[in-house]
């Protein structure tokens, strides 16, 4: 029976080593990149059981990189790394809490060995900042909000209102397009205020109902933000 595969994304050549060191006597075998950009490609075409973030490279990346890797974390077991600089030794936190929650290396590595590898083809979602009023057909106001990422099928919207619900239908109107029409949409994912350290509370939405002048605003709004 073949180790699982890990992607492990860090730009330093010493912390890698101590990585893989730490996942090789664990059982888990490393595929190391120094790049959060390569993880889109690496993450559609190998089947992986998880993936590892060094600190470091985040705090560099840009915020499309970060968002490009959402769906991947929220896909397979993740979790961000850091060595203490006193003892050298690798604190974990998990990264997105989908797959489950894994406090130290060894919680990972059985969290990777319980998990069927799979391709993850990340949606083609960009961040992307269009304000909008948001509410339900129940709601007397709107709730004044922002899109943090969207692309042609949806969106991702802070909100910190705690009664969202999955599959609940939802009117948004983007007042930075032209047709300000009422978009309707579908709660396919939430983040509660309080859950999760430096995560932005919000709703993900699919779009059900959007006119065809909205879509393509937003298609042409998007284009400079994709990679060429």
């Amino acid at each position: 029976m073949s180790s699982p595969l890990v992607l492990l994304v860090s730009r330093s050549a010493s912390r890698t080593q101590l990585y893989r060191e730490a996942l090789d006597a664990r059982g888990i075998s490393c595929l190391a990149i120094s790049e959060l950009k390569e993880v889109a490609l690496l993450a559609s075409g190998t089947p992986l059981s998880g993936i590892l973030l060094d600190m470091p490279v985040l705090i560099k990346a840009s915020p499309g990189d970060k968002t490009a890797t959402e769906d991947i974390l929220k896909a397979l077991p993740s979790a961000y790394l850091n060595i203490a600089p006193a003892t050298d030794s690798i604190k974990l936190l998990t990264a997105n809490d989908t797959q489950g929650i894994a406090k130290s290396v060894d919680e990972f590595a059985e969290l990777c060995k319980g998990f069927t590898p799979r391709m993850v083809r990340p949606k083609d979602r960009y961040p992307l900042h269009l304000q909008a009023l948001l509410m339900t057909t129940a709601q007397d106001s709107p709730e004044r909000t922002v899109t943090l990422n969207v692309s042609p099928k949806g969106c991702f919207l802070f909100s910190a209102n705690p009664e969202w619900q999955l599959e609940q239908q939802v009117s948004i109107q983007f007042i930075d397009l032209a047709d300000t029409a009422p978009v309707i949409a579908t709660i396919c994912w939430l983040r509660h205020w309080g859950t999760g350290k430096h995560h932005v509370p919000g709703i993900g939405v699919n779009f059900t109902t959007i006119s065809e002048s909205q879509q393509a605003q937003i298609i042409r709004l998007l284009e400079p933000l994709q990679p060429h």
